[in-house]
């Protein structure tokens, strides 16, 4: 399962894109379906200026104020084991300044028979260009249930009409993950609305040292004003 999960974010990308180039490949002027970016860089530099070409062609500063949904998926890789655990997120990121983004998401862990679901918030600070390196910081908080057997508890679990049969069985509450993790990668614009993520995270959580996993994956986003 875990080498499956970051194979989701990039099939998200093909299916998003359209399987189409980055935008801008042939040109310097990359965002120019962007109305602030358009404005910006209206005339153009010259061919001769090379300064000003560069400037254009990294230049992602526009994307103040915008918002957008992303998806992403990873496998953690624990330090001690060959064991791991695989992760998807879907949630929402919100850039507060050019440089400075703020996200949260819906998370679930899945590995060794557990399956956490729960809340992950974070922030990040990164160039604002379009091949843009970032670090930041998160926490994650979730939860596990799991199924056991309930055939001697005198209680109709699955609603059939009898109490105890064979076979049957309940879920129930199996315990709390707590999780604060620093983390870095790099963005890439795709288009002036489509975003790619490659991260790298550390998560250290309240299972203790030997739980603490590393988290490698990768991710797509849609973002508008």
């Amino acid at each position: 399962m875990k080498r499956q999960l970051p194979l989701f974010a990039m099939l998200c990308v093909v299916a998003t894109s359209g399987c189409t180039l980055p935008s801008g490949i042939l040109r310097s002027r990359w965002a120019m379906d962007d109305p602030d970016y358009a404005a910006k860089y209206a005339e153009g530099a010259e061919k001769t200026d090379i300064r000003g070409k560069l400037k254009q062609a990294v230049d992602a500063r526009f994307q103040n104020g915008s918002s957008g949904m992303f998806v992403s998926g990873g496998a953690y890789v624990r330090p001690d084991s060959q064991s791991g655990m695989g992760a998807i997120d879907v949630g929402v990121e919100s850039y507060v300044t050019s440089y400075l983004t703020t996200r949260g998401s819906l998370t679930l862990f899945a590995g060794g028979g557990d399956l956490f679901t729960g809340l992950d918030l974070g922030m990040r600070l990164q160039s604002p260009s379009r091949l843009a390196p970032f670090a930041g910081a998160g926490t994650f908080a979730g939860y596990a249930r799991e199924v056991v057997p309930a055939d001697d508890d005198w209680i109709d679990n699955d609603e059939d009409g009898f109490i105890d049969e064979h076979g049957e069985d309940r879920e129930r509450f199996s315990g709390f993950l707590l999780a604060v993790y620093p983390e870095v990668g790099t963005h890439f614009w795709w288009t002036p609305n489509i975003r790619l993520t490659g991260f790298g995270r550390y998560l250290v959580t309240t299972e203790g040292r030997d739980d603490d996993d590393w988290l490698i994956g990768g991710g797509v986003a849609l973002f508008s004003k």
